[in-house]
């Protein structure tokens, strides 16, 4: 019955969506919005179903975020002060918050680095959803979803503004990629990274068609904000491709500008630690590696686990396991590693991948300039060797690439040639009325 009593939140989302102006002035058409939105809610709802009837009670995060929420919302009756206390992280360290950190299963870390625990984030989302919410699981996942599609959207502007990209190409990328999809649309951390990850590129084009206004550093300092309490590696992931960027629109030689801005920044983490004043990243990364093998081994039986050498702080030793993860994230798992249905779509993209990467030795795309895909490769590159060296669980490095995939597939399918193949299987669709009934004429 749940679900039944979500339909009307469900409705009217749909129905409000494409009217905000941020959608529509995307370039696509109302129709589109919808449909990309009601893709992801059916896909959230799915994921729901999956985990309540297919696999053990409590297994995923979905439910425990649920549930922890539901703990720091239950102190809006009974103290007010330590409600907003704990939702604004305003002194929450007093003793007598342990009544409900100990209720809860994902308030408290293990190990923080001096990080920030991103748990707490999707917690005090469900906190704050629940003031309308009725607690109804399914109107979660659907506001969630909301904030999903904004910052793929946003990815999408960037994209098709600033690099040009073809539309049809990266609307592709951003809908239908699996693991983008499947864990892209659940009531999880991803639906807030994907939210600031769309903000801070769509404040990129803002600030490349508008250096002057002060809209760009509002929409960046924003991003920032939300990236500053959810995964914060994504925004270091991104970062050395953001300055690249910047200094190719005044240089214009982009494989010499992210070569060198790349090779400054990656000798910069190893060697500024030397100095008190900067973290030792390397050694935080090999840290969180190393505690999270340890954890694993601490459990009975994780079914995805994989042999993942110990990472050091060490430069030739990073490198070298930064090569091997970014290959691991790329190709793995793969079809004979799919021991569960949620597995399944992971390495049948991960077949299509392949298959991708091997027709483009025979129909290249030579029209699409490299300046392009520098961006997305970079990008890539850095999140996929951090997401493989650090993570010894197939399921959850299925889950850490996703903020990569759209850049990374639309990066892809432009390398291709599309109208060669279609010409050698002797295909030519006319896609005029698709492409009315999905685009408007123009984008902003």
């Amino acid at each position: 019955m749940e679900i039944i009593y979500s339909l009307p939140y469900l409705a009217l989302i749909i129905w409000l969506l494409p009217k905000v102006p941020f959608f529509k002035n995307s370039g696509l058409t109302p129709f589109t919005i919808r449909i990309l939105f009601s893709l992801k809610a059916i896909t959230g709802i799915g994921l729901i179903l999956i985990y309540t009837y297919y696999y053990p009670t409590g297994s995923s995060d979905i439910f425990n975020y649920f549930k922890d929420g539901k703990v720091l919302h239950s102190a809006l009756a009974h103290s007010p002060s330590d409600y907003f206390r704990m939702l604004l992280g305003i002194n929450d360290q007093s003793p007598h918050l342990m009544y409900y950190y100990d209720q809860m299963s994902f308030w408290l870390k293990e190990f923080n680095y001096d990080m920030f625990n991103d748990n707490r984030t999707v917690i005090r989302f469900n906190a704050i959803v629940m003031l309308f919410s009725f607690k109804n699981i399914f109107v979660h996942t659907y506001i969630m979803n909301v904030l999903a599609i904004t910052g793929l959207i946003g990815i999408y502007r960037f994209l098709t503004s600033t690099f040009k990209f073809n539309r049809v190409i990266v609307l592709i990328s951003i809908a239908l990629p699996p693991s983008l999809l499947f864990w892209g649309s659940g009531l999880l951390k991803e639906g807030i990274v994907l939210f600031a990850l769309g903000i801070l590129v769509f404040g990129l084009t803002q600030l490349s068609n508008n250096s002057k206004s002060i809209r760009p550093y509002i929409t960046l300092s924003f991003a920032l904000l939300i990236f500053s309490v959810s995964k914060f590696y994504v925004l270091l992931a991104i970062s050395p491709a953001m300055i690249s960027f910047f200094i190719n629109k005044k240089v214009q030689k982009p494989l010499l500008i992210y070569s060198i801005v790349h090779l400054i920044l990656y000798g910069s983490i190893f060697l500024l630690p030397i100095i008190d004043a900067f973290p030792n990243i390397p050694q935080i990364i090999a840290n969180k590696q190393n505690d999270f093998i340890n954890f694993v081994h601490s459990l009975s039986h994780v079914g995805s686990y994989i042999e993942t050498p110990r990472l050091t702080s060490n430069i030739l030793d990073f490198t070298w396991q930064g090569i091997r993860g970014f290959f691991v994230t790329l190709f793995r798992p793969h079809i004979f590693e799919a021991h569960n249905f949620a597995a399944l779509p992971a390495a049948m993209e991960n077949m299509l991948t392949i298959g991708l990467i091997a027709i483009i030795p025979f129909f290249r795309n030579k029209q699409i300039k490299t300046t392009y895909l520098f961006f997305g490769i970079a990008f890539t590159i850095i999140l996929f060797a951090l997401a493989g060296m650090t993570t010894p669980v197939l399921g959850a490095l299925v889950r850490y690439k996703i903020p990569a995939q759209p850049f990374f597939y639309a990066t892809l399918l432009m390398c291709i040639n599309w109208n060669a193949i279609l010409d050698k299987i002797g295909y030519k669709p006319n896609l005029t009325k698709i492409q009315a009934a999905v685009f408007t004429t123009s984008s902003s």
